[in-house]
């Protein structure tokens, strides 16, 4: 998570939508960066605006921007099925080497998912707290290009991404009565990632 205090915005880092290669590019231009624990790092709206916004808003008599991304559901959940597919988890019950990626998605998909796709849901992230404002701004992972300008006009900054913590290439394609029960699923995540971009300034 950054906040740009000056500026009068949070940055919110979703899990698996490059926020840490902006986290460490936009640090220097930040007035607070949180980077760990991953629980805090990667706090959600709701969250945020019950422990992190009234503190900020109090002492600066401002109403703080908020700002995030969302990835293609599918696109998410296989870099999260790739990214647990690492060695140095494997053999844990947080592991997917052994498993399909149609499995992981109809796990995913369970009431209560076993640990290796107890992932979270990108819709609840963006959930702000009963009564408080909605996300103001959201750009799709696909459009990194169009959240670096505005970033670069907001902060009036400019800045390079290197690319940080990238899961293996993997060909992952779902059956197709899976991805239809997928979509009905998470209709909330797909219907969100569809009405944010791409943005045009």
């Amino acid at each position: 998570m950054l906040v740009f205090i000056e500026k009068n915005l949070v940055f919110l880092s979703m899990p698996k939508t490059a926020s840490t290669a902006f986290i460490a590019a936009l640090t220097p231009f930040a007035s607070m960066i949180i980077k760990s624990p991953p629980g805090v790092k990667h706090m959600g709206l709701r969250r945020f605006d019950k422990r992190i916004r009234p503190l900020i808003e109090k002492q600066q008599q401002t109403q703080l921007e908020t700002l995030a991304v969302i990835r293609h559901p599918i696109d998410w959940l296989g870099s999260w099925y790739r990214y647990r597919q690492r060695d140095a988890i494997k053999n844990t019950q947080n592991s997917t080497q052994d498993i399909s990626f149609n499995t992981f998605v109809q796990e995913y998909m369970r009431q209560s998912p076993p640990d290796f796709a107890k992932v979270g849901d990108q819709a609840k992230f963006l959930q702000p707290a009963k009564d408080a404002a909605p996300i103001t701004h959201i750009f799709q992972y696909e459009d990194q290009s169009g959240l670096k300008q505005f970033l670069e006009q907001r902060l009036k900054v400019t800045f390079k991404l290197e690319k940080k913590n990238v899961s293996p290439k993997k060909n992952l394609i779902l059956r197709p009565e899976i991805e239809d029960q997928l979509h009905k699923k998470c209709r909330r995540q797909f219907d969100i990632w569809q009405n944010a971009g791409p943005h045009k300034l």
